[in-house]
């Protein structure tokens, strides 16, 4: 079973945003599982790169299909994923700069992170849409 699983009741009814939550959950559980067989520091920086980069197209194309659906919480979202973005950006920093390591709590909070936004707040747009 992966450390983070993408389950059905996270589904928001958009099969690319769904499609996104699903690599978002694959690339930290890759990156968990590179912590606990304790692969290199380079690979472990690798897939947090990999997962930094994906967060931020992911964010964009969801931000976009927001905006096209006038979505009216648009703004207090993005700040959310301003606010996330931000966090990994520093994560990623420290680690490369060997100020910081990898953890089971960083593994947790990126893990608890998606999936109480994607209960909490993608599940409203995916409301929204589903009202219009």
């Amino acid at each position: 079973m992966p450390f983070a699983e993408f389950t059905d009741d996270l589904r928001v009814g958009h099969d690319e945003i769904d499609s996104q939550h699903l690599g978002l959950f694959e690339a930290i559980s890759c990156l968990h599982d590179a912590l606990r067989a304790g692969r290199s520091r380079q690979e472990q920086a690798d897939i947090l790169a990999f997962l930094r980069g994906y967060t931020v197209d992911h964010f964009e194309a969801e931000e976009a299909f927001m905006r096209e659906a006038s979505y009216p919480a648009l703004e207090a979202h993005q700040e959310l994923h301003r606010a996330l973005t931000q966090q990994v950006h520093e994560l990623e920093a420290k680690y490369a700069l060997g100020t910081m390591t990898l953890s089971i709590m960083t593994m947790h909070f990126l893990k608890d992170w998606l999936t109480n936004h994607i209960q909490a707040e993608d599940q409203k747009f995916a409301a929204f849409r589903r009202a219009k």
